[in-house]
């Protein structure tokens, strides 16, 4: 009696439209990223041979400030999955399928158009999509090294190994200063373009199937067409020596793989329109930050 009493309540607050309310999800605050081309990879041996340097030409896109954290994880998706308890820390324990799937699902919440046909274990891009999506490698790498705004030559000793400074202590959580946990975001100085903890903290799941890069110039790269069975992951971690949380350091997984050190940022299509439409003091300079900044303690 009482589950027909239960359903029958639901279906009266449905008609009546009394539901609980969906709970508000905020607007993840969002780094314009200026297109431009760049040297990618490292010719610094040992890592030149899975870091080969090539020129990259990219288009302006988005890329979020902070990784995704557990309370906007939570907001979206309704359950936490990370070990390290926190509503600040990025949200871990997250594999590739679980980070499209939140991407669309956060895309959905906001009215944008997914960016992702997802069926069983097999994702397809929607390119002109306006929703959120995972960063390629090429837009992580850029986004890291400062965009148009870091020293993106050809030879490794005119900028630094990391992202934001050769001062690692001051930009990144890492095995010697983490104390083996992952930290919030945004409690280490950002880089160039504002953006925080693209080196150390999480992993970060990127679009890109895992492959050798190509020793020609490119232009939007998107990774192999085919699956090589690995998608790539970025960043290094709490747990890392400083070494894996270069910029150019390139690390790999299986879509379905999880781990307390695994997580990811978000990113979004440079849209005309959404640019044209901002306040003029967000408009004039394209480095400028959507939503409410982070401020750096």
């Amino acid at each position: 009696m009482t589950k027909y009493l239960i359903t029958i309540s639901v279906f009266w607050c449905a008609v009546l439209g009394v539901l609980p309310a969906q709970q508000e999800v905020p607007v993840p605050a969002m780094v314009f990223v200026e297109g431009g081309t760049f040297w990618q990879g490292s010719k610094e041996a040992p890592y030149s041979s899975n870091e080969r340097a090539h020129r990259t030409t990219l288009s302006s896109f988005y890329i979020s400030q902070t990784e995704v954290t557990q309370e906007l994880w939570t907001a979206v998706m309704g359950t936490n999955p990370s070990r390290f308890s926190g509503k600040d820390r990025p949200v871990e324990n997250v594999s590739w399928l679980d980070a499209v799937k939140f991407c669309n699902a956060l895309s959905e919440r906001h009215g944008y158009t997914p960016a992702y046909t997802i069926s069983g274990s097999t994702v397809e891009w929607n390119r002109e999509a306006n929703g959120y999506r995972l960063p390629t490698e090429a837009e992580w790498e850029y986004a890291a090294r400062g965009g148009i705004k870091g020293a993106i030559t050809e030879e490794p000793l005119t900028r630094s190994p990391y992202s934001g400074g050769f001062d690692i202590n001051q930009i990144a959580w890492y095995d010697a200063n983490s104390g083996k946990a992952s930290k919030p975001v945004a409690t280490k100085a950002p880089n160039e373009l504002g953006i925080y903890d693209m080196s150390g903290n999480v992993w970060e799941w990127c679009w890109d199937w895992y492959g050798e890069y190509p020793s020609g110039e490119v232009t939007n790269p998107t990774g192999p067409e085919k699956s090589t069975g690995y998608r790539v992951l970025r960043g290094g971690a709490w747990f890392t020596p400083a070494k894996l949380t270069r910029t150019t350091y390139r690390y790999w997984n299986t879509p379905t793989f999880k781990s307390n050190s695994v997580g990811f940022r978000i990113a979004r299509n440079a849209d005309e329109e959404i640019r044209l439409s901002l306040p003029a003091e967000l408009s004039v300079d394209p480095y400028q930050i959507l939503s409410a900044p982070v401020k750096h303690p």
